[in-house]
């Protein structure tokens, strides 16, 4: 499966109809459902999605989280969308900024991500290949792959051209690695490294402005 369609999978639906909100919050206390309403709307004046924040309140709900606990949850999953979206600008679409907010909530250094999303000199990477890296670069970290070691790892990588299906192979092949007893952060740069060397003599891809357009209870 494409990376892309994991994020959407995995990560969240980017709206949802506004006549879903009531839904969403049914179960909550009369404070926490106006306070998540508060944030919801701020959302959406500032033109973030509001669907991932909703679904963030039937995710809690449905692992029987108290009122409190969503409540924190929607509101660091807002801010996150938020610094994801002063990351990349206007010109992103639901699926980039999902796995941009995600990477945030990883605990990705936000200049790292900045590095990969807005690189020295060219306009952007390809959306549905920074997409796809930025995917594989949450779920790297999650295999306890310092952050900073992950996403230099990912943006040599985009930086050489590594189409989808590299980046999705990496991640593949680090897991086994690492359930074979590999240090994660050996076990990606050794990967890497493989990787590059598959790549020496390609041009890198062409950089275009992408077009308009993280599942967690802490």
């Amino acid at each position: 499966m494409r990376a892309r369609l994991l994020v959407v999978a995995v990560l969240f639906a980017a709206f949802r109809a506004p006549a879903q909100a009531p839904n969403a919050t049914a179960r909550l206390g009369s404070d926490a459902r106006n306070a998540v309403e508060r944030i919801v709307d701020s959302a959406r004046v500032a033109g973030l999605p509001t669907g991932p924040l909703l679904d963030k309140v039937r995710e809690g709900t449905l692992k029987g989280a108290d009122d409190q606990r969503i409540v924190a949850a929607v509101q660091s999953l807002s801010r996150e969308l938020a610094t994801a979206r002063s990351l990349l600008g206007s010109a992103s679409n639901a699926s980039l900024l999902g796995a941009t907010a995600s990477a945030v909530h990883a605990g990705v250094p936000i200049a790292d991500l900045r590095r990969l999303l807005r690189p020295p000199g060219e306009e952007s990477f390809e959306a549905d290949r920074l997409t796809s890296a930025l995917v594989v670069l949450v779920d790297i970290v999650a295999k306890r792959v310092p952050p900073g070691a992950a996403a230099s790892a990912i943006g040599d990588m985009l930086q050489r051209g590594a189409p989808e299906r590299q980046f999705i192979a990496l991640r593949g092949e680090v897991e086994q690695d690492i359930l074979a007893g590999r240090a994660p952060e050996s076990a990606l740069i050794d990967r890497t490294r493989a990787h590059l060397r598959t790549l020496n003599g390609n041009p890198l891809s062409p950089r275009v402005i992408p077009p308009q357009a993280p599942p967690y209870l802490q």
